[in-house]
């Protein structure tokens, strides 16, 4: 079979790109009516293999999956486009919104009344997928993994420790937990290792990029693991912007096409206007282009290397407790009338009951909350 043009790849992940409404799951499925079925760019037992190794790492898998594939057919510049080609369009678009929100909408009554109801089912949505990011993580099911997530969650309201650091010792803390219980011993000399570098008093790019860098590395669970870092680090910590501006951002974001991790668009104009919506941008996706690119030949020693996915394992049941945490938060700003309350609540029960998608379920909300505010 002839390999595509990297115009061809780059384009198609464009338009992925612009398909990509309902978050990873459904961004995940159109990727693979394209590349499996469609174009036949990849089998469907490569994909899902990739897709298994993929949720192991850290960083968006629907744009990690993008990356694979494009790999597998023109090498690392066919990897580059169609991660490239699959950020670019909401990127383009958060930035716009960006713009358009700090300078008219953040003291607009009319703007802030739209986003009413959008923001209960933004907790709602958080919720629903915490609940699903446990299961995937097997957290319900294992005594040991409960305790880290607990554990994580407690510390994140009790104590000033950097939260990216937490999130590796308690990857630690797993193992020496499960080595006690099954009297095993572990080396740990092949764990992995980050240097959690403090920007002190930086410049704002700076502060930035090594914060997005940081953030972009460890973001195991995906994108509300990065949601519930930013709280913390760009709201709590810099104060590049308020929590209200910041939900503000998170609604604006699930209702375009795209990873909900570009979010970070948000936070970086709000910090540092375009460039600093670039900067973030660019290096809280640079880990996973990363990760990507240069593992992808080793991708099968990857998934088989049972030290790498204990660990990991740790990590993953901290990353609960830690967006958890941001949904207390979250739920805390976000309900200040009993309308806001009802709104979560028929927005859980169509996510648990009646399965919706998620841009179904904002839609939805979205008119709800209009009606509330302007009738």
């Amino acid at each position: 079979m002839e390999k595509p043009s990297l115009w061809n790849i780059f384009w198609t992940y464009i338009l992925i790109g612009l398909q990509g409404w309902g978050g990873p799951t459904a961004q995940i499925q159109v990727i693979h009516e394209h590349a499996v079925e469609k174009k036949k760019w990849i089998d469907n037992e490569r994909f899902r293999d990739a897709f298994a190794v993929c949720g192991m790492l850290p960083g968006p898998e629907a744009a990690e999956l993008c990356m694979y594939v494009g790999y597998r057919q023109r090498g690392y510049l066919g990897g580059f486009l169609a991660g490239l080609g699959f950020m670019l369009p909401n990127f383009v678009l958060i930035t716009i919104l960006a713009w358009a929100y700090f300078q008219y909408a953040a003291t607009s009554d009319i703007a802030q009344g739209l986003l009413y109801g959008v923001k209960p089912a933004m907790v709602a949505i958080v919720l629903f997928s915490l609940y699903r990011i446990a299961n995937k993580f097997g957290v319900l099911q294992d005594g040991k993994k409960i305790f880290i997530t607990l554990f994580m969650l407690t510390l994140t309201f009790i104590t000033q420790i950097d939260l990216i650091l937490l999130l590796l010792v308690m990857g630690l803390v797993y193992m020496i937990l499960v080595r006690s219980f099954n009297n095993r011993v572990f080396s740990f000399n092949s764990l992995p290792f980050l240097a959690v570098a403090s920007a002190g008093t930086a410049s704002i790019p700076t502060s930035l990029s090594l914060l997005f860098l940081k953030i972009g590395a460890l973001s195991f669970g995906g994108a509300y693991t990065v949601l519930a870092l930013l709280q913390f680090e760009a709201v709590d910590n810099y104060g590049w912007l308020t929590t209200e501006q910041y939900i503000d951002g998170l609604a604006i974001n699930e209702l375009t096409p795209g990873p909900l991790i570009m979010v970070a668009a948000f936070v970086g104009f709000a910090a540092y206007g375009f460039w600093g919506a670039t900067l973030a941008t660019f290096f809280i996706f640079l880990p996973a282009f990363l990760v990507v690119l240069l593992g992808a030949p080793f991708f099968d020693k990857i998934r088989e290397n049972q030290k790498l996915k204990l660990y990991l394992a740790g990590v993953s049941a901290a990353v609960v407790g830690l967006i958890a945490s941001f949904l207390i938060r979250l739920s805390l700003e976000v309900f200040i009338d009993w309308g806001s309350v009802v709104i979560a609540i028929i927005m859980l029960g169509l996510l648990f009951k009646f399965k919706w998608q998620i841009w179904q379920v904002f839609l939805l909300a979205l008119a709800l909350g209009t009606l509330l505010i302007f009738l």
